[in-house]
């Protein structure tokens, strides 16, 4: 159903998207389990997300187990200049690798687009949109310049529909969806590879958190296990530019949406290309 073309190359991995990664919202669910990945590659991790305890517990583990380095750096990812503080704390190291896994939780949802102030609109906002092309351009500018690396977003599948109750949520991830397509195209000829994972609904504490003692129509039991999404988003980021997902395990196979979609992006690239060429006088 997600099966990609090629499991992912771990030694040439390595090579590419190391020596350090990035993960930002690394603590827990999908971040921990990419943590735990990369580790097993030997590739060093600069960890970052709310929680200084948790980061720290999860970085001496895998370095511990693996023998990696680690840095952690304590940030919410809703602030205004998150992106920049986050460029600022690897600005020593080669990152590979830049994943962006921030999880909203409450702020996400639970309630009408006019029902809440604009500023809790603004912060999620910050998070999928600002935070997202301050650490793309930072990071990317550096890939760019040294030939190879990679950039792994986060998305969901709500990219694909604005959904009520979740309307800034699902527009941002929208942004997200899009704006990776659009730097794949721009980024492939410098050997830089863009994912955007379309993900769904994933059994992790925040899933959990967010969604406890309310009426949500999807249980932890419909869900997809948040390992395998990250084994998955792994294995395709070589093949970007979007991966997705069905509603529940076991549902259609999104892989003929995935070739028409980035078929017709092919397809227009040297339509936005076109842009940047000078008119001849």
């Amino acid at each position: 159903m997600t099966q990609a073309p090629s499991p992912l190359d771990k030694v040439a991995a390595k090579a590419k998207y190391g020596p350090w990664a990035v993960i930002a919202g690394g603590s827990d669910g999908t971040g921990e389990h990419f943590a735990r990945e990369l580790a097993a590659m030997g590739i060093n991790l600069l960890l970052s997300s709310r929680r200084e305890e948790v980061l720290r517990a999860l970085g001496e583990e895998l370095k511990a187990a693996h023998g990696i380095e680690y840095r952690i750096h304590v940030q919410d990812l809703m602030d205004e200049d998150a992106g920049t503080r986050l460029l600022a704390a690897a600005d020593d190291l080669d990152v590979g690798l830049y994943v962006s896994n921030a999880g909203a939780g409450v702020d996400a949802s639970g309630t009408a687009f006019l029902d809440s102030p604009v500023e809790r609109w603004h912060r999620l906002a910050n998070m999928n949109v600002r935070t997202v092309m301050d650490t793309c351009h930072g990071f990317g500018l550096k890939m760019r310049a040294r030939g190879s690396g990679g950039l792994l977003i986060m998305c969901s599948m709500s990219a694909m529909l604005g959904i009520p109750y979740i309307a800034t949520y699902s527009s941002t991830k929208s942004f997200e969806a899009v704006f990776c397509e659009a730097l794949w195209g721009e980024l492939r000829p410098h050997n830089v590879d863009v994912l955007a994972v379309l993900a769904p609904a994933m059994d992790t504490p925040n899933f959990r958190a967010t969604t406890e003692e309310t009426g949500f129509l999807i249980s932890p039991d419909m869900c997809f296990a948040p390992d395998q999404v990250v084994r998955d988003a792994l294995d395709w980021l070589p093949h970007g530019p979007l991966l997705l997902y069905p509603q529940q395990p076991g549902g259609e196979d999104m892989r003929p949406i995935m070739a028409e979609r980035k078929a017709r992006l092919e397809a227009v690239a040297a339509l936005g290309e076109s842009f940047s060429e000078p008119v001849a006088s």
